[in-house]
Formats: C-alpha cells, structure tokens, sequence
C-alpha cells in the first residue's frame, strides 16, 4: 500500500513557505531567508515546463479563435454557439478536475476565461446585437469576474485590469457625457481615466501585497500596473507640450497637467527610493520621465521652422544626450546606495 510521504520529506517551495507564514508556523525573517534559497535552487526544467504549458495554452486560444474566423460561413448559428459554449465548459471542467491550486488548473481557468469572450463575440455576431465594441469587453469582465476573484492568480486579475483598460478606451469616443460641458475639454483623451484607473488598482495592489498570501508574485504585477499608469499620463502630458501649452484658451488645464504629472513622477520616485525601494520601478519612472522631456525640449527649441541649421540639429542631439544621461546618472546613484556592504 502506497502512503503519502510526511510534509516535513516534501520538497519546499514559496507557496508552501507562505502558507507557513499565514499560519505564524516561520517567522517573516525566515521565510525571506529561505526563499532565496529556493529560488536559487529552483531547477530550470519547472521554468522550462511552465513556459512550454503557457504557450500551449496561448496556441490553442489562438487556434480556436482562427477556426472561427474561418469556418464561419460553413457552420450554422447553433454549431457556433454550441461549440464557443462548449470551449468555455471544457476549460472550465478542466480546471476542476486538475485543481484551481495547481498551475495547469490556474492556466486551463484563464483559457475560460479567454473564451468567455469568443462566445460573447460570436454571439453578437450572430444576432447583431448592434453594440458598441466597449459593451463587449463591459459585459466580458463583469461576466468572469467571479472566476477572477476565487482564482487566487495574479496573470488572471491582470488580464482582468486589461479588460477593464480596453472598455474605457473604446467607451469614451463613443460616449455622450462630456457633451454638455462645452469647451471644457480636460476628458479630450480617455487616457486621464486610464491614469485613475490604474493608479487606484497600483494603490490597491500595493496594500493586499503587504498582507501574507501564497498567491501573491514578487512584484512584476506592480510594475505592470504601474507601467499602464504613468504611460497615459505620459502621452496626455506629451499632447499638453505639443499642442495646447502656448495656447491662451487651454493654458490653465496645460498648467494642471504638467503639476499632476510632476507630483506623479516625484512621488513615484520617492516612493520607490525611499519607502520600499525597486529599481525597476525607477528605471520605468526615469524612462517616462526623460521621454517628457525630450518632447519639451523638441517643443521649445520649435522644430516647425522653416529653415533649420545643422547647430540647432546638434544643440537638440546634446540635450537628449543630456536628459538621458541624467536619467542613467540618478539610476546608478539609487542602485549604488541601496547596494548592501
């Protein structure tokens, strides 16, 4: 008769040391300690397999998406329905039987939720249902967000937030809201709610992470909340320099702009050298932040003449040199001052 094997002659690994900390079993000390040395021990051939089942999963997505688009015209309404619904159910079967707990179970729950989308479309397709395309991914996140929620699984709620990104972007070209504030254009891009947005979910991500859960990364979901928050304000700000900063009607909101996204990047910065200190996170705040400046001083130096001498050329080729230059200079000075001993 085959027996389990004692926890204690299990391999260790992060889940299991988090679990341990959840359950005040290690101390916070301990469990960084060992950490690191799992990581360092993690064998390449559980990166090798997790990368090959990923991009499985991603191929089959995409192979159901071209049967679709191919075989529309040769399958009947209730083929399409019956085999979109049928690709939700399996996914989602799948996942059960593996186990929401286990990677291949994580993976098979977002295949479902990936396809929660193909049915919406091919429903709205077959009975032209007239839509906006931002209804579409409304209903889709509103749809899978009990699944996102029980999943325990960071790429989930990022595809999740990726959803929620594409409806406001898509809802308020179309949207009649702003309407009836005439003039008042400070909603001109939708990036401005993108910037909210994400900045709230930045905001939230970075307080759950203080709580001990298993399910958690180590940060790559911070830098991809925070990269898709400082990018809007980024083009907005870059669209304030080239278009409406010396205009006498639009230079307050450019004014507002330029002190929003200069307390953005400067508590941005101070956040991440200061408080809880990431390089990463800096290096995506000085990119931005030297990419603004590159417009500025493209705007200032008024390229839009008409003649235009090779000094000028090189004056604007030293200052870009210069501005990323600065950029590079404060990243090594942060990354040599929090170097340990």
């Amino acid at each position: 008769m085959k027996t389990l094997p004692s926890p204690l002659d299990r391999p260790a690994s992060i889940p299991v040391l988090r679990r341990l900390l959840a359950a005040e079993a290690l101390t916070s000390q301990e469990v960084e300690a060992m950490e690191r040395q799992v990581r360092r021990d993690l064998p390449w051939k559980i990166w090798l397999d997790r990368g090959l089942l990923s991009l499985g999963i991603a191929l089959i997505l995409a192979g159901i998406g071209y049967f679709f688009a191919h075989n529309w015209d040769h399958l009947t309404d209730d083929d399409k329905l019956g085999m979109a619904g049928g690709a939700v159910l399996a996914s989602l079967l799948g996942a059960t039987w593996v186990g929401f707990d286990r990677f291949a179970g994580k993976l098979l729950l977002l295949a479902a939720c990936a396809l929660v989308g193909v049915y919406i479309a091919v429903f709205g397709q077959i009975y032209q249902t007239g839509a906006d395309s931002y209804l579409l991914f409304t209903n889709w996140a509103f749809l899978i967000f009990p699944w996102v929620a029980l999943s325990r699984f960071m790429p989930l709620w990022m595809f999740w937030m990726v959803l929620l990104n594409l409806a406001l972007g898509f809802y308020w070209p179309v949207s009649s809201f702003l309407e009836g504030f005439g003039s008042w254009d400070i909603f001109r891009h939708e990036t401005i709610s993108l910037l909210l947005l994400n900045g709230v979910a930045l905001l939230l991500r970075e307080v759950a992470g203080r709580w001990p859960g298993a399910w958690f990364d180590r940060g790559w979901s911070t830098l991809f909340l925070m990269t898709a928050a400082i990018v809007p304000a980024s083009v907005e700000m870059i669209d304030e320099i080239l278009h409406t900063w010396d205009s006498e009607a639009h230079v307050g909101g450019a004014r507002l702009v330029g002190v929003v996204y200069a307390a953005i990047v400067l508590g941005l910065g101070f956040y991440h050298s200061r408080v809880r200190y990431s390089l990463p996170a800096l290096a995506i705040t000085t990119l931005n932040t030297c990419t603004v400046l590159t417009f500025l001083a493209i705007r200032l130096l008024d390229f839009d003449q008409p003649r235009f001498d090779a000094g000028i050329w090189l004056f604007a080729g030293l200052i870009v040199l210069g501005i990323f230059g600065g950029g590079v200079f404060f990243l090594r000075t942060q990354r040599l001052a929090h170097q340990h001993p």
